[in-house]
């Protein structure tokens, strides 16, 4: 009996101990439980702690418990301005030559037309009409240009030139008269005349007594120069020419210069002794223009 109760209180107090065991074990993991609930509490408080303080600063609160969302106005796009398409027309003017050329056809076109159709009134009286038209442009024209003389007697070419008859004979004395002058001025600088010919030569013979008279009336030294070996007697002095002087074309008078051995031509093919007087003057002015 004994051992029955020792081998009873035995089992008793293992039994007590497997459940003290136990019950040390399950408050252990209770509390162990109980403190990771804590510390994730406090970690959430935390955050919610932070979340809270950062809305705050960010914009208050209204009155109720939450805010709502912003609405987001996203400013519009402004649309780029692109300059209207225009298209220019530009309207060219004609040139005055252009203007003329274009009446000048209009006025040639209506005259054929007219010809043409003779018997037709309408068209014949368009012509007349036109005609006139032209009359009285052409009219307004001289009279601006004598107006246009007057204000600038330099533009007149009657100043110097006169076209009366009873004016013509004075002027034509006074032209003579430079021309004369301008022989002289180079016969005395030492400028004299050759006459190149052919003495068998029709047009040759007939001008060599008229160089001749001209040397001799006004003082200028004479020497001709044959080119086929034919003298001539209407020239005083005559040489062969020895191919020492060539020319394109006979007769041929040529101004010479034996100090300077200039050379200039004055005149090809028979001239006269007046326009001879004026070749002269033409080279004693360098061609200096007699408007």
């Amino acid at each position: 009996m004994s051992v029955g109760l020792f081998t009873l209180s035995l089992a008793h107090y293992r039994a007590s101990k497997t459940c003290a065991v136990r019950g040390v074990t399950y408050s252990f993991m209770v509390v162990a439980t109980a403190v990771v609930i804590a510390v994730v509490m406090a970690v959430v408080m935390v955050m919610l702690s932070s979340l809270t303080r950062a809305a705050y600063a960010s914009d208050a609160a209204g009155w109720r418990w939450y805010n709502e969302p912003k609405t987001v106005i996203t400013p519009p796009k402004q649309q780029e301005l692109t300059a209207p398409s225009v298209t220019v027309t530009r309207t060219r003017t004609l040139s005055p030559t252009e203007q003329l050329r274009s009446f000048k056809r209009y006025f040639d076109d209506t005259l054929n037309d007219a010809v043409i159709n003779p018997t037709n009134a309408n068209k014949v009286e368009k012509s007349m009409r036109l005609n006139q038209y032209v009359a009285e442009q052409s009219s307004l024209y001289g009279m601006t240009f004598k107006k246009v003389l007057l204000a600038n007697p330099a533009l007149s070419y009657t100043k110097n030139h006169p076209t009366e008859q009873a004016a013509r004979r004075p002027y034509l004395l006074l032209q003579r008269s430079q021309k004369v002058r301008a022989v002289r001025r180079l016969a005395q600088a030492g400028w004299g005349l050759f006459f190149v010919y052919k003495g068998r030569e029709a047009i040759d013979k007939a001008l060599a007594p008229s160089v001749q008279q001209f040397a001799d009336q006004h003082g200028i030294d004479l020497l001709g120069v044959t080119l086929d070996g034919q003298a001539l007697d209407s020239i005083h002095h005559t040489r062969q020419n020895q191919q020492h002087l060539a020319v394109p074309f006979s007769p041929a008078l040529v101004l010479v210069n034996p100090g300077t051995g200039e050379m200039k031509p004055l005149a090809y093919g028979f001239i006269s002794q007046a326009d001879l007087l004026g070749r002269f003057l033409n080279v004693a002015t360098d061609f200096a223009p007699d408007f």
